[in-house]
């Protein structure tokens, strides 16, 4: 591979990060739901679902941002937001509801609701979008979740998508072509990764030392890139929606974030993340697509190692020196229609989310269990998945 960057005089680090502005921390989405569907013991079966709204302050100067918050809010406050309409449904054993309030305001909405049958899950996820199956046997249990119907989104909504994605796919393209720009140059000075990583993280080590003038322009292109990928986590003025968030609403059949607790080692599984001490289906949106698709082309990947869905505090932690020697390897950069194309591949939900699993023994009486699903629903809000 040829060096496209010859050497040059070294310039001092502040120099490139004036030219390197920092990326924008917070890809919050204005409303996230959450349902968590946790078994056991025996046949109980306990589901919490939350709804959070960002604070007011999040919308800016954005009055479409601004309305959908002010929706949301008032929604929860009268008991007409998505969940609570549901639960009311599910003919619970036993449940609890709380809104969280920050300076007056309903800022986030819960709901736990103890079950002795699946049944009311099954209705409660048909109405969400997805077919639920449970076959429980003394020994095993399975569950199986599938798609059915098509994405909530409006005409509107879909011809703002389909815009927006050619416009990004151009950015992902160009990304591609600028990140195997600086991989070229890094395979004939492997000694300089570190000091370029540093810069391009805003993370800077003794060892990191300042950028030749070339590395400079390959860091400072390079990172322009980035923050136009990263857009599409972010709600252009004027709009309601991110574009992630519109490739979720067209393309997912079931809307927000689910996670399920199995109450036993799990034995099988298809489609759900493992994520240790519960499973969650991957959501089906432009940033889980960008992530899945990768490695096609560049590894490791500087978008979803920077950048990912969610607050400050949900932004990746990279360990910048161990980043700097992972292996590379990288490909041709792809065009803007290889890009859209493999991402619309990947913007399809599983046919099939299964998991089977060896429950443990249920209490040996009747009170026993009772004592511990009322336990089970007390800590329902606790016990959520992070």
């Amino acid at each position: 591979m040829k060096n496209k960057c010859r050497p040059a005089p070294l310039v001092p680090w502040f120099v490139v990060l004036v030219s390197c502005l920092p990326l924008l921390a917070c890809y919050e989405e204005p409303v996230r739901d959450h349902l968590h569907i946790a078994f056991g013991p025996g046949q109980i079966v306990i589901v919490t679902a939350v709804r959070d709204i960002a604070t007011p302050e999040s919308a800016g100067d954005n009055r479409a941002v601004e309305d959908r918050l002010d929706q949301a809010r008032s929604d929860l406050e009268g008991g007409w937001d998505r969940w609570s309409r549901s639960f009311l449904e599910l003919g619970a054993i036993a449940d609890r509801s709380t809104i969280v309030r920050d300076e007056g305001r309903p800022s986030r909405g819960i709901h736990s609701a103890l079950l002795d049958s699946f049944r009311p899950v099954e209705r409660l996820l048909g109405n969400e979008g997805l077919g639920a199956f449970l076959e429980r046997s003394d020994a095993t249990c399975e569950l199986q979740l599938y798609p059915t119907g098509s994405g909530q989104a409006t005409r509107p909504q879909r011809e703002t998508f389909e815009r927006g994605l050619a416009d990004w796919s151009d950015a992902v393209a160009d990304y591609f072509a600028a990140a195997v720009e600086l991989y070229d140059y890094l395979a004939e000075a492997p000694d300089r990764a570190i000091p370029c990583f540093a810069h391009i993280f805003d993370d800077h080590p003794e060892e990191s030392g300042p950028l030749t003038d070339d590395e400079g322009d390959l860091v400072t292109t390079l990172k322009d890139r980035i923050e136009r990928v990263s857009e599409a986590l972010l709600i252009p003025d004027g709009e309601a929606y991110s574009l992630n968030e519109l490739s979720r609403l067209v393309f997912d059949t079931f809307q927000g974030r689910l996670t399920i607790a199995v109450d036993g080692p799990v034995i099988e599984l298809d489609g759900f993340i493992d994520r240790t001490t519960y499973l969650e289906r991957p959501p089906v949106d432009l940033w889980r697509g960008l992530e899945a698709l990768t490695d096609r082309w560049l590894v490791p990947d500087l978008v979803t190692a920077m950048v990912a869905p969610g607050p400050e505090r949900a932004q990746p932690d990279t360990d910048l020196v161990a980043f700097a020697n992972v292996p590379r390897r990288w490909s041709p950069p792809p065009d803007a229609g290889a890009v859209e194309a493999g991402l619309r591949v990947k913007l399809r939900p599983e046919d099939l989310y299964r998991v089977r699993w060896r429950p443990r023994p249920a209490p040996a009486t009747d009170e026993e269990l009772d004592l511990l699903a009322v336990e089970r629903l007390a800590s329902a809000e606790r016990d959520l998945p992070d």
